[in-house]
């Protein structure tokens, strides 16, 4: 006896609107918070993303308040900031010397950091809060389009 197995139907084109969706539209909801500029939160991100992934699965953190002593953040050097943001050289730099500038970002021997002071300002408490919500409205409409995350 022969068992035919279904072909999953392709929802590639639906996720992949789905997630550029939310990109923007996190994009668009952190800008405030660095002056409306996209680039500037983007390269914002990345700095403080490379400072602390790997504390990611470290239940010390999970928590929005249990925010990472500046003793656990791993600099960044700028060429490692360069591979993970990728643009022209002129315009890394030149935000890189801007955040510094306005102290949201530190220059350390080992490299960029962003200080554990600069999260529990209030607008980047609010945004956790906004960019957890989009996440949670992401993956409702992920599934909501047949995406399974092994779950099902």
């Amino acid at each position: 006896m022969t068992t035919v197995t279904p072909i999953p139907t392709d929802n590639r084109r639906a996720i992949v609107r789905i997630v550029a969706h939310e990109m923007v539209r996190i994009s668009t909801a952190m800008a405030p918070v660095h002056g409306d500029d996209v680039i500037e939160y983007l390269i914002f991100t990345a700095i403080w993303v490379l400072n602390s992934q790997h504390l990611i699965g470290d239940d010390r953190y999970a928590p929005l308040k249990n925010i990472p002593p500046d003793t656990q953040r791993r600099p960044v050097s700028i060429d490692e900031l360069r591979r993970t943001t990728p643009m022209p050289d002129h315009i890394l730099t030149s935000y890189v010397e801007k955040m510094i500038a306005n102290g949201v970002v530190e220059r350390t021997p080992g490299g960029l950091v962003v200080p554990s002071a600069v999260f529990t300002q209030p607008g980047m408490v609010s945004g956790a809060n906004d960019l957890y919500a989009r996440v949670v409205g992401m993956v409702a409409a992920m599934r909501n389009a047949g995406f399974s995350f092994g779950d099902a």
